[in-house]
């Protein structure tokens, strides 16, 4: 069995593909600790999804042919809990069923599933139950090999179990035991018991240097999660956009590089009212960019006189957008069926690590 299994939430539409679901709860019987999105007929079906996506580790979505019940939001469950996912920058396995014929789907599942394969997903597409398995195999190595989740359930060792069966008084009297064994030894025969123990304190510091190091490996691995860094304001990173530059009466598509920090992304949040949308975040970055780009540019290219449409690469975009959430600076406010009607606000713990930083400048 498996040394170390996660807990996976599994997102899926009311009663809708059922043994694909079976498939699911069989693969992953010794690999990981399922829970499931529950009816959105029940009150709290909001609440429990939102706090099972938080807490675990992977999220597993499967779009069969039902959309679901919608809720009062004017979404499905498990359109909400896409968006949560999203939102909380969980590593997402995705499942789409193919649908060759368009004319028995919802426009609000198709709606979704444009979403979902427009944003940045891995997406591993079926046609029946049958193809389940074999995607399952692909999809949860690939996530677990470049999603390295700290966290986890360790299965124990028997010793362990057995110390932690054990109460205080029959550890205490454990330890009295080792000692009086020792002390008894060491009276009997001083040599022997030197080497030995010089012997056994040997193998025992190797033992525990090998197993501490494996540990480590082992932590350091799982930790190896670059969304979850925290931000720094004064850290910079590269970007890439597209523009359109004029030179001598002729258009030219350029794409480059440009150098961000990350209090310049943050004082331009700032400057965004108070709700925005996706599109909105993407157009004021583009605007941060532009007089980067046009001074670039003209120094690349002296007989260009204009610059113009400057843009930021979309899987840039995005990847910024999933660490603005990771770090706490943005938040989903309005959830919608289609990305124009999401809307994210700057929150109070952005707002406050630029109010001290200036403090701490005017100081």
């Amino acid at each position: 069995m498996p040394h170390r299994r996660y807990h996976i939430h599994v997102i899926c539409a009311d009663n809708d593909q059922l043994l694909v679901l079976d498939s699911v709860a069989i693969f992953f019987q010794v690999r990981a600790f399922l829970t499931y999105d529950v009816s959105s007929k029940l009150p709290k079906a909001s609440l429990y999804g939102r706090q099972c996506i938080d807490s675990c580790d992977y999220a597993l979505m499967i779009i069969g042919d039902s959309y679901g019940a919608v809720q009062k939001t004017g979404v499905s469950q498990m359109h909400l809990s896409y968006l949560n996912a999203k939102a909380k920058a969980k590593p997402l396995l995705i499942f789409i069923k193919n649908h060759y014929q368009e004319t028995g789907v919802s426009r609000q599942l198709q709606e979704l599933i444009k979403l979902v394969s427009r944003q940045d997903n891995q997406i591993y597409y079926y046609d029946t139950e049958d193809d389940i398995e074999a995607l399952l195999v692909q999809a949860y190595y690939s996530a677990v090999a470049s999603h390295k989740v700290r966290g986890g359930w360790v299965r124990a060792t028997e010793e362990m179990i057995k110390f932690s069966r054990q109460t205080v008084a029959e550890r205490l009297a454990d330890l009295l035991s080792k000692n009086t064994n020792t002390n008894t030894n060491t009276n009997t025969n001083t040599n022997t018991n030197t080497n030995t123990n010089t012997n056994t304190n040997t193998n025992t510091n190797t033992n525990t240097n090998t197993n501490t190091k494996k540990e480590r490996s082992i932590d350091e691995g799982f930790a190896a999660d670059n969304v979850s860094k925290p931000i720094v304001l004064t850290q910079t990173f590269d970007v890439q956009y597209s523009a359109q530059a004029y030179e001598g009466g002729n258009l030219k598509d350029v794409t480059r590089e440009v150098i961000l920090s990350w209090q310049e992304v943050l004082i331009t949040l700032m400057k965004i009212p108070s709700t925005f949308s996706s599109y909105g975040l993407q157009n004021a970055i583009n605007r941060l960019i532009s007089p980067k780009a046009e001074i670039d540019i003209k120094n690349d290219m002296p007989n260009v006189h204009a610059v113009s449409r400057c843009q930021i690469s979309q899987d840039d975009l995005n990847n910024l957008q999933r660490q603005l959430v990771s770090a706490n600076w943005i938040q989903l406010t309005t959830y919608g069926t289609r990305l124009s009607q999401e809307l994210w606000k700057l929150t109070f713990h952005a707002r406050s690590l630029l109010e001290n930083e200036d403090s701490q400048t005017s100081e």
